[in-house]
């Protein structure tokens, strides 16, 4: 398990090297033919790149939070917060994966070092995705809705409607795939076994209790990237109004439900693409305001993430060499 350890220690180090080269790239790509740029620059609230950092701080302890609230509740021991904190950064580097199916790490990571199954953990990643995809399509209606233009509300409505087939079909559909799993595999198999403790995992973080306070936590963190989406509008320029927040309430969650879905690491490009074409469409903003404070919302949470996580790396191993 140790060159487990290692391996994804280094992987982590090399997706933050391509994450960051990746950034970069859609930066140039971006900005790079536009004539205002230089000018929104020298426009820029400089002061206000103090309220996006902390705000993507926030962000990315709320995400913990929920993190820890989960593993704790399928946890069979208790296991140390510092620890848990560096676990989590490590394992959240690998976001620049597809579909994000690298922030796997994490059960691995919890294995490693709280001796708790992977098959145990490894359903927080399922019902944290789950819960995102609600929360972002849930506050995307929200702002689509209170712009109240007729397309908006059309699609606002959609969105609604999809959210309640999902509330109410996932368990049943959970159940099914479950029971049809463990018909094909055998209940006395290796892989039955582990489908049975990701059974109990499911079942326990799928109480009323543990939904609750997981929605709450998710919905705080996904409203906390609007504010930062927000404050990067004001940075460039856009002066501040109920308006405007409706119009980061609308854009934001809409534009990262389509990077989630594009299965690319992290949603790069596309979340940024998305935020520039829903900036323009529906809140009627000028591209190069739209594309730099699409950027600045994206490097401050995704830089939290990567100055993190690399720490959190390096501390990990030298936690290793020290035991």
């Amino acid at each position: 398990m140790s060159g487990i350890r290692k391996g994804l220690g280094r992987l982590s180090s090399l997706l933050a090297a391509i994450g960051i080269l990746t950034a970069i790239l859609v930066i140039t790509a971006a900005v790079g033919d536009s004539k205002e740029f230089s000018n929104l620059l020298g426009r820029l609230h400089w002061s206000s790149l103090i309220i996006l950092v902390t705000l993507a701080i926030v962000d990315h302890a709320l995400r913990y939070w929920r993190w820890e609230f989960l593993l704790r509740r399928v946890a069979s021991s208790a296991f140390k917060r510092s620890t848990a904190i560096l676990l989590f950064s490590a394992g959240s580097l690998l976001i620049f994966t597809p579909a994000r199916i690298g922030e796997a790490a994490k059960s691995v990571y919890a294995q490693d070092f709280f001796n708790i199954p992977v098959a145990t953990s490894l359903p927080i990643l399922i019902v944290e995705r789950i819960t995102d995809m609600f929360v972002m399509a849930l506050l995307a209606s929200l702002g689509l809705l209170l712009l109240g233009e007729p397309f908006n509300l059309l699609l606002g409505g959609i969105i609604l409607g999809v959210i309640l087939a999902i509330i109410t079909f996932r368990r049943p559909l959970l159940d099914w795939g479950a029971r049809w799993s463990m018909s094909r595999l055998g209940a006395n198999s290796r892989l039955g076994q582990m489908l049975n403790l990701a059974n109990d995992s499911q079942s326990r973080l799928l109480s009323p209790d543990a939904l609750g306070i997981n929605l709450a936590i998710g919905t705080s963190a996904w409203l906390t990237e609007v504010t930062i989406y927000f404050f990067s509008l004001f940075a460039v320029g856009v002066p501040i109004s109920f308006h405007l927040f409706v119009v980061a309430l609308a854009v934001f969650p809409l534009a990262s439900i389509g990077g989630s879905i594009s299965f690319l690491p992290g949603g790069l490009g596309v979340t940024e693409g998305g935020i520039t074409a829903l900036g323009i469409l529906l809140g009627n903003l000028p591209q190069e305001v739209v594309v730099l404070s699409a950027l600045l919302s994206r490097l401050a949470i995704l830089g939290i993430v990567v100055l993190a996580g690399v720490v959190s790396v390096l501390l990990l191993r030298r936690k290793h060499h020290l035991q």
